[in-house]
């Protein structure tokens, strides 16, 4: 196996994560598809605004959290 391919390409990575987040608010916090949707890509313009790093895998942490904090007000 080649070096490149034991690295997980970055752009898929984020896609699986993102899919991962949605499926999370789809069944925990049982939201409808296209409401999860709405609230990734909110979360995409705050974390771009704050400056945050997607390859990370805090990222995600910090989008579920910022998710529940702005649906609970």
């Amino acid at each position: 196996m080649s070096a490149m391919a034991r690295h997980a390409d970055p752009e898929r990575l984020y896609i699986a994560h993102r899919l991962g987040l949605a499926g999370r608010l789809i069944r925990e916090a049982h939201l409808r598809p296209d409401t999860a949707e709405r609230w990734i890509s909110a979360w995409e313009s705050e974390a771009r605004q704050r400056r945050l790093d997607a390859r990370t895998a805090d990222w995600w942490a910090v989008a579920w959290d910022w998710i529940r904090e702005q649906r609970n007000g």
